[in-house]
C-alpha cells in the first residue's frame, strides 16, 4: 500500500497532487532548442490578440521545439510560437500558443497562465541539420528545419522575451463566463545561462488542428534560424509570476 503525504492541500487533487509541492525550483541542463524567427501577416497577429488585453507590437515571431527532458525534477518537450507585446507600460514576451508533453508541466504552466496544450514533439540533430516538429491529434502544427552548414549573421530577435506576460484565466464553475483573470509576469532569465548559440537558414511550415489555429500564421517569411543550449534554473526568487494586475 503506498503512503500519500499531503502538505498543504492546495493542489489538485488534494490527496495526490499532480503538480510538485512546491512547484520551484526546478532546473535543465543543456535544455536544447530550434527555432526560426519570421515575420507574419500583421492583422493575423491582432486577430489573434484580440480576446487578450495585451497590445500589438511587432509581427516578428519566434517559432521553436525545445527538449527540456534532462531536467531531473520537471522533464518535458515544448514548443510554440512567442511574440512581444505590450501591457499598459510593460513590454514582454507573449506564449500566443504552446505545448508540452508532459501533464505535470502543462499544469505547472497553466498556474502563471501559459496556454500550455497536450502534443509530440521531436527535436534531432544531425550534424549541421537540425528537425524540430510538433503533433497533435494526427496533425504536425509545427515543422522546423535549420541548416547550421549556411550560417547567417544579424538573425534579428523579439525586442523584448523577458518577462513573459501571461494571462491567467480560471472559468466559472457553475456556468459560462470568467471567474478570475489576471495579467501575470515571470522572469527568470537572470538565472538562466546560454551555452551555445549557433544561426543558419531556416524553412517553417505551420498547420492548424481542429483547435489549434497556428496554421493561420502561413505563409511566414522566414528571416533565419538557429540552435541554442541553455543551463536553465527558476529559482523560489524568480520562478514564480507576479501578479500584474486583476481584470476579473
Amino acid at each position: 500500500m503506498s503512503e500519500v503525504k499531503i502538505q498543504k492541500a492546495n493542489n489538485m487533487p488534494v490527496q495526490s497532487p499532480l503538480v510538485p509541492e512546491p512547484m520551484v525550483p526546478y532546473s535543465c541542463k543543456n535544455s536544447r532548442t530550434v527555432y526560426a524567427m519570421c515575420e507574419v501577416n500583421e492583422e493575423t497577429v491582432r486577430r489573434h490578440l484580440a480576446p487578450t488585453p495585451f497590445e500589438y507590437v511587432s509581427n516578428l515571431c519566434m517559432i521553436y521545439v525545445n527538449n527540456f527532458l534532462e531536467s531531473p525534477e520537471l522533464p518535458y518537450m515544448d514548443s510554440g510560437i512567442i511574440f512581444t507585446v505590450k501591457y499598459k507600460d510593460m513590454y514582454g514576451g507573449y506564449y500566443m500558443y504552446e505545448w508540452e508533453d508532459n501533464d505535470v508541466a502543462i499544469a505547472t504552466g497553466r498556474y502563471w497562465g501559459y496556454p500550455k496544450k497536450y502534443a509530440c514533439m521531436e527535436l534531432e540533430k544531425n550534424g549541421d541539420y537540425v528537425h524540430g516538429t510538433t503533433t497533435r491529434k494526427g496533425v504536425r502544427l509545427i515543422d522546423i528545419e535549420v541548416d547550421l552548414s549556411k550560417p547567417i549573421e544579424n538573425v534579428p530577435s523579439l525586442k523584448k522575451t523577458f518577462p513573459h506576460l501571461n494571462l491567467l484565466t480560471i472559468p466559472n464553475p457553475d456556468g459560462p463566463g470568467i471567474f478570475s483573470q489576471r495579467v501575470t509576469a515571470r522572469d527568470n532569465s537572470s538565472t538562466c545561462k546560454t551555452l551555445s548559440n549557433q544561426y543558419g537558414e531556416a524553412k517553417v511550415t505551420l498547420q492548424c488542428s481542429s483547435n489549434d489555429p497556428i496554421g493561420d500564421f502561413m505563409p511566414v517569411k522566414v528571416l533565419g534560424g538557429g540552435y541554442s543550449v541553455t543551463d536553465f534554473l527558476a529559482t523560489m526568487e524568480n520562478g514564480w509570476a507576479k501578479v500584474i494586475d486583476t481584470l476579473i
